[in-house]
């Protein structure tokens, strides 16, 4: 789903994903149908007693539920802060802070490997939230009892729902809070990968265990946030192995190196017969001038109705804006890349001069043949290695 920027706080993009807005109206319905609920926990937190009676008359609940809502997710959006600060302060760029359905994702730039920097940035957090709840509950003190009950509810309300949100993350559940901490711990006497996978199994027990209780107890949210838990473990798991694979492999090490292109001007039916005889789907593009003009695909090509193959040329149907990697750019930026473009191959350049292209057929192979036969070792590893590079 799409997620709207709606504004920058120390320079991070803060976004609003749909499906937020789209929960919003439950959230608010939710707390508004639980106020005589929420009162008893509130009462027993907060020094001045608020009447249940007064707060559900009239409009009264839909006002609340309003407030706290938007108050929780500024809760998360401080929560999410908290992990960005700590992650900056280790020189770790934040890409952005995206608020949604179940709750807030700040994005890095780079996820940490080491073992401490992961333990503080995750930590920070929940550390947070507890502060968020700390400061709330003690504006109960400082807010006079002649107060209207609606303000001291919310605050009361927030002080317990941002200890609980604490509470929860800090759950053993990877990828949450307490899941990553958990990697981290482990990362200490053993390598990343087994670590990463290690906290994904447990990930995924819990998420197991959260759908569980949430069917069992018909809560569907808690369902909801159990099934992407068990998801979600799954996919970083896989990502960071897939990162290891690729840990030492540059772009230029997988390329197609032929220097095989195509002109604007060739039309699609004699680019269709080419691709039969060259075993291939996709070609730079290059204008009358030499300079790369694009990319075309054989997806693209499809598009075309046959009887018009024949007049339609390259130029009419290729990417005019194709992914471009450099030969140093590491093999799993690549990947990256192609994901983030929706393309299924890159063209690579060097110093701005067409070496090749290379595709997900490529990368997905060498991991095939890496998978097959392991590591090399030490003493078979070619002399040019090429350096250490991650996303």
């Amino acid at each position: 789903m799409r997620s709207l920027t709606i504004g920058r706080v120390l320079d991070i993009p803060i976004r609003i994903n749909v499906s937020l807005l789209l929960f919003l109206p439950i959230l608010v319905w939710l707390i508004a149908g639980q106020i005589e609920l929420y009162a008893d926990v509130v009462n027993a937190v907060s020094p001045t007693t608020v009447d249940a009676e007064v707060l559900t008359e009239g409009e009264t609940p839909w006002i609340i539920g309003v407030v706290a809502a938007v108050g929780l997710f500024v809760g998360v959006l401080l929560h999410e802060l908290g992990h960005s600060v700590t992650a900056m302060r280790y020189g770790i760029g934040i890409a952005s802070i995206t608020l949604w359905i179940f709750g807030g994702l700040a994005r890095m730039e780079d996820l940490p490997e080491d073992w401490s920097i992961e333990f503080w940035v995750a930590l920070a957090g929940p550390v947070t939230s507890v502060a968020l709840a700390g400061i709330c509950y003690l504006a109960l003190f400082a807010i006079p009892s002649s107060a209207p009950a609606v303000l001291i509810f919310v605050v009361a309300w927030l002080a317990v729902i941002n200890l609980t949100l604490a509470i929860f993350n800090m759950l053993p559940a990877f990828p949450m809070d307490g899941g990553r901490i958990f990697r981290a711990l482990l990362a200490r006497n053993r390598p990343y990968v087994e670590a990463t996978a290690i906290a994904a199994k447990t990930g995924r027990f819990f998420g197991v265990a959260m759908v569980l209780v949430g069917v069992l107890n018909f809560a569907p949210l808690l369902a909801l946030v159990g099934f992407f838990v068990y998801v979600a473990a799954g996919a970083e798991s896989r990502v960071v192995t897939l990162r290891d694979l690729l840990r030492d492999v540059r772009a230029d090490d997988l390329l197609q190196t032929d220097s095989s292109t195509v002109g604007t001007d060739t039309t699609v039916q004699d680019l269709l017969q080419r691709m039969f005889e060259d075993r291939r789907t996709g070609y730079p593009v290059l204008d009358a001038n030499g300079r790369l003009a694009g990319l075309v695909s054989l997806g693209a090509l499809r598009s075309v109705p046959p009887a018009d193959r024949s007049t339609v040329t390259v130029a009419d149907v290729m990417s005019r804006d194709p992914p471009t990697v450099s030969i140093e750019t590491p093999a799993f930026d690549v990947l990256e890349r192609l994901a983030e473009t929706g393309s299924d191959r890159v063209v690579v350049l060097e110093d701005d001069r067409l070496v090749g292209t290379l595709d997900n057929e490529a990368i997905v192979a060498y991991i095939d043949l890496v998978q097959g036969i392991g590591p090399l070792p030490e003493t078979e590893t070619p002399d040019a290695t090429p350096p250490d590079g991650y996303a």
